[in-house]
């Protein structure tokens, strides 16, 4: 792998991770009681999220 290709493999991890723990975040504070399942649920619906969010961003053409 090239260096420029892992840093592009890098950056676009970051973002994932950074769109993930905004929406996780938002979801804790938006639901009325925290546990296990909720928690869960709503990680692997900011993930799912996080995915949607930057194919939305990268084909809108922003860098």
């Amino acid at each position: 792998m090239t260096r420029r290709k892992a840093v592009a493999v890098l950056a676009a991890g970051a973002e994932l991770l950074a769109w993930w723990a905004v929406l996780t975040g938002l979801w804790m504070v938006l639901i009325s009681s925290v546990d296990t399942l909720e928690g869960v649920v709503g990680g692997l619906c900011a993930l799912l999220a996080a995915f949607a969010a930057r194919g939305t961003r990268r084909a809108s053409g922003e860098p």
